[in-house]
């Protein structure tokens, strides 16, 4: 387990690892799993939980940790553009379908190249705008879908963990590479900013859950 000195901070990062679960278990709990978009949102908790477990691990070394990051990464940005993309209209999904999968081809040529221990900021940071970007051109159209009830929509606020999460994602990881005068901040510093983000997205999550009426699913009766 990462340490930094602070017993409460300890305990509070130990706490946000398992905050995946918290929407997953509802997922089971309610029985969403076999209904869209939660089915995607469960892949994405859970891999996040199991990609959070994994860098805990002390056997792992600093090569396995950027394994880990950039497979999981992928996993996760794959998933949840797929999982906003139903809403757009077809003018807009086919280009970003070439978009996409001209991005992922030039990531798994990168790291089979230079070898998927390797970190890259530019790769990572154009994937976590991508999202951004998917979920930005699925607000209009998810806003006149709903209408009055868009509060009650479970993309709305997945939408909404994914805005707060991911600019802060960005600005860390350039902090990360020192080319900000921010780069002299404590790691500690850091790890706080992504678990404070890591909480308000999972909250915002779970409420994509618990406010979204079961009528409002694809599928349901």
């Amino acid at each position: 387990m990462l340490k930094t000195g602070n017993i409460v901070i300890d305990y509070f990062l130990v706490v946000v690892k398992f905050l995946p679960l918290l929407p997953a278990g509802l997922i089971f709990f309610r029985q969403r799993y076999l209904k869209e978009p939660l089915n995607f949102l469960l892949i994405v908790c859970l891999l996040n939980f199991l990609a959070g477990f994994a860098r805990q691990s002390s056997f792992l070394n600093t090569d396995n940790h950027s394994i880990i990051n950039n497979v999981f990464s992928i996993l996760e940005w794959l998933l949840l553009t797929q999982l906003f993309k139903p809403i757009l209209g077809k003018g807009t999904k086919d280009p970003l379908n070439i978009l996409l999968l001209v991005f992922l081809s030039i990531q798994v040529t990168f790291y089979s190249l230079k070898g998927w221990d390797h970190s890259n900021p530019v790769l990572n940071t154009i994937q976590n705008c991508l999202i951004i970007g998917v979920v930005l051109l699925s607000l209009p159209p998810l806003v006149r879908s709903t209408d009055l009830t868009v509060f009650e929509s479970s993309l709305f606020w997945i939408a909404g963990g994914c805005l707060f999460y991911f600019p802060i994602l960005i600005l860390v990881e350039w902090v990360g590479t020192g080319w900000l005068p921010l780069c002299n901040c404590p790691d500690t510093e850091k790890m706080m900013m992504l678990a404070i983000a890591d909480c308000m997205r999972y909250l915002l999550f779970t409420l994509a859950i618990l406010l979204c009426p079961p009528r409002n699913l694809p599928g349901a009766s």
